[in-house]
């Protein structure tokens, strides 16, 4: 049995131009780790990735609002309750993350209740632009080469309040950062040791 074994991972991928190493490394490394993996996205549609790959969504990110839809429900004086939630939601960056992602009213909304449920949220790539978008890394450091990073993304972590920090992976509070795909093992494995620690289960 794997550390993440019986906890949900959602990773959220743009509908087109997705890192596919952000994607991949971490997507083996939860799975093998016992995790049930739900990717989402904003079209049901094969997402191009930014070199050769595609992926096809499992569910759109409406419909992971509420946790796993299609989950069994539990009916009890008419309330609906929700038996699977997402321990973990983890952020997938490449460019077309910045187009598709970052502005996303559904993307800020869940990655808000998620952190605020006691959860962990996490962003690899240009997906902390999605965390700097939903206020969740307002004076932290997050991991960010500044040399290397394109001013829109500059810009948006600065009106996030952002602390930038060239270094491979920071964790704090729940919240994970990654710098780039180069950093997707040790990131992914910083996101395991977060979700693993959680032991709420609504």
């Amino acid at each position: 049995m794997g550390r993440l074994t019986g906890k949900n991972i959602l990773m959220i991928i743009p509908v087109d131009y997705y890192n596919e190493d952000e994607l991949e490394i971490p997507h083996k490394i939860f799975t093998d780790e016992g995790a049930n993996v739900i990717i989402a996205s904003g079209k049901i549609k094969k997402a191009v990735g930014m070199k050769t790959g595609y992926r096809m969504p499992d569910r759109l990110i409406v419909d992971a609002m509420e946790g796993i839809t299609g989950d069994t429900y539990v009916t009890t004086g008419g309330q609906r309750q929700i038996r699977g939630i997402f321990h973990g939601t983890v952020i997938v960056g490449g460019t077309g993350t910045r187009k598709h992602l970052w502005k996303d009213k559904l993307v800020r909304l869940l990655l808000v209740d998620r952190h605020r449920s006691e959860f962990a949220v996490a962003g690899i790539g240009l997906g902390i632009g999605c965390l700097a978008e939903a206020s969740l890394v307002e004076n932290l450091e997050v991991t960010v080469d500044a040399d290397a990073a394109k001013k829109p993304f500059l810009e948006i972590l600065d009106q996030g309040k952002a602390i930038l920090v060239n270094e491979d992976v920071i964790v704090h509070d729940r919240v994970v950062t990654g710098r780039d795909a180069s950093a997707a093992e040790a990131f992914a494995r910083a996101v395991v040791e977060e979700v693993a620690k959680i032991t709420k289960i609504k």
